[in-house]
């Protein structure tokens, strides 16, 4: 587990959870990658549902990633897609770590996505390509 990053999102309505999602990515990955990508995924799913969907992460660097018009991520731009033509979902910032019915919920397959998760390609991150020359 320790060399594996994970990402995961869960769909919860009245503190129960819906759906679930997880992905294993590749030990070269971050964890802005791996947030990125479940933030990608609940839009992608809440994208289908035709619902008002509000998606909760603690990552305040993915919502800046996702306002800006000069990004070069293919995750960041294929979200930005969805979002333009889904104006029924809004992005909400929540606290790491802080007991809340939704964030728990999303810790628990959290710990087991490196094990359990859809093994998914994400290419190496820019700095992490540095990194090795």
């Amino acid at each position: 587990m320790e060399d594996k990053t994970g990402s995961v999102f869960c769909s919860m309505e009245e503190d129960t959870t819906k759906y679930e999602w997880m992905a294993q990515l590749s030990p070269f990955n971050t964890v802005f990658q791996a947030k990125i990508l479940a933030m990608q995924e609940a839009s992608l799913w809440a994208s289908k549902t035709n619902q008002l969907a509000k998606v909760w992460s603690d990552s305040e660097s993915s919502f800046h990633s996702f306002a800006s018009i000069d990004t070069k991520s293919p995750i960041t731009q294929q979200t930005q897609e969805i979002l333009l033509k889904s104006t029924s979902i809004k992005f909400g910032c929540i606290r790491a770590h802080v007991a809340r019915s939704g964030n728990e919920s999303a810790d628990v397959p959290s710990k087991k996505e490196t094990q359990e998760g859809i093994p998914t390609y994400i290419p190496e991150s820019g700095n992490h390509i540095k990194s090795l020359l």
